[in-house]
């Protein structure tokens, strides 16, 4: 038998006031989809002002009605800076009897009926606790394995252990999955991904002193979900810059073809591709720009993350053994950061190249650009000598046809004089010819 005293279940749940470039509108409307979670009648207040930890309900604590009158459970919500958090806490309302370890099904069901699904959120945890009966015999992990079953079936028990308040502490964390593809990234706060915490207390004396440290891990958990959802959205900017980048290099292996030079279109079509690389290196710099934005919030959190994990132990008194807690705080140095760090580097190189492709076709352009200038001044400098031809002969020549010894000698070629424009116009182009050939030589 896996049997506990009160077993309880609290839902963290953190969901983004404000982000990169949110506007005043997206703000209010995330705020309203993280009201819908509470009660309608719940007094809200949440002040335009940073602050670290601010309760923004009153009271603080909204007790929730379920229709099952076993159970009892509360709402609690703060703002952690540009974050909301929310705790769901609900329990089987017995301190005297112990409960099956299956009751934490029947405590999860309820607490999602509570959640509105339209919220969008960055993190959450499952925390799962209860104590020991008297002189109970039974194996704590044997206990926090079948708690942990009731909620995730389709999951492995592979937990972190530790001790807390000398009770046994197991995590099944989010670091597992570290290495997945981005292709799953949509389902990554599924319940297969979430962050599991489960303490087995010896007695209810150590219970209760525990239910003091909510806020520190209210705190510690937002620390974490930023640090993790950061991260993957680094994974999905950096597919998005490689995309780019990948765009870019179609255009440039287009202006290389043997053939482009020949096209008598190549300029039109180099003055759009010049249009297109632009209008992606604009997108690739905000993206390398965005890549460098998740690293610094990584950095923030995890400074914030290992302040409040020592601010616990030391709470404790040092009662606790909480080195697995620890183990996130080294991913995230060793993994997250360094990685992040070198994928900047590289792309800052690709943006190198990426500059330089654009400098080569806006030079092929303006080479283009030269080119038909000076066919069009050939064409001008050589219609013009022949306009200037035609204008200057074409009253000359009707008095030239007037005189008789002219006439004698075109007498073989009368439309000559009978048409002096035309002649003229004949002439013209043979002088437009002429000048176009000498151009051409003296170039």
């Amino acid at each position: 038998m896996s049997d506990l005293i009160y077993p309880t279940l609290d839902l963290f749940l953190y969901a983004l006031k404000t982000s990169l470039n949110t506007t005043d509108a997206e703000t209010q409307k995330k705020q309203a989809a993280f009201l819908e979670q509470l009660p309608s009648d719940t007094q809200f207040y949440d002040p335009d002002s940073e602050t670290e930890y601010l309760e923004i309900t009153h009271p603080p604590q909204i007790n929730f009605i379920s229709q099952n009158k076993s159970l009892e459970g509360y709402y609690y919500t703060v703002r952690l800076n540009d974050t909301y958090g929310l705790q769901i806490d609900c329990s089987i309302n017995n301190q005297i009897e112990t409960q099956p370890a299956k009751s934490f099904a029947i405590l999860k069901t309820e607490i999602e009926q509570k959640l509105n699904k339209e919220l969008a959120i960055i993190g959450k945890t499952w925390f799962l606790s209860g104590w020991l009966p008297e002189n109970s015999s039974q194996n704590p992990e044997e206990i926090a394995k079948d708690c942990y079953y009731a909620l995730f079936k389709e999951t492995y028990w592979q937990p972190e252990k530790g001790t807390f308040l000398d009770g046994k502490v197991f995590e099944v964390g989010r670091s597992q999955y570290v290495n997945q593809s981005l292709k799953n990234l949509t389902t990554f706060l599924n319940s297969n991904e979430d962050h599991v915490i489960i303490i087995i207390y010896n007695n209810r004396e150590s219970a209760e002193k525990a239910a003091e440290f909510y806020k520190d891990w209210m705190g510690l958990f937002c620390y974490r979900s930023k640090i993790s959802w950061a991260y993957w959205q680094s994974r999905l900017v950096k597919d998005s810059l490689l995309n780019h980048y990948k765009k870019i290099e179609e255009n440039r292996k287009i202006t290389n073809q043997s053939n482009y030079l020949q096209e008598k279109q190549n300029f039109v079509t180099s003055r759009k591709i010049l249009n297109n690389v632009d209008n992606i290196l604009q997108q690739y710099t905000i993206d390398l720009l965005n890549l460098s934005f998740q690293k610094q919030i990584i950095e923030i959190n995890l400074s914030n993350y290992q302040i409040r994990l020592a601010l616990i132990k030391e709470k404790t008194g040092g009662n606790n053994q909480l080195d697995f807690l620890e183990k996130f705080s080294e991913l995230a140095n060793k993994k997250y950061l360094p990685q992040i760090t070198k994928d900047i580097e590289n792309m800052q190189l690709g943006l190198q190249l990426l500059e330089d492709t654009i400098k080569a076709t806006r030079s092929r352009i303006e080479v283009e650009k030269s080119e038909r200038e000076r066919n069009f001044q050939e064409l001008v400098a050589v219609a013009g000598a022949g306009i200037a031809t035609v204008s200057l002969l074409k009253e000359p020549a009707k008095d030239f046809c007037n005189k008789e010894s002219i006439k004698d000698i075109f007498q073989y070629i009368p439309s000559f004089c009978d048409y002096p424009f035309s002649a003229s116009l004949m002439i013209g182009i043979i002088v437009s010819f002429m000048v176009w050939w000498l151009r051409k030589r003296l170039r």
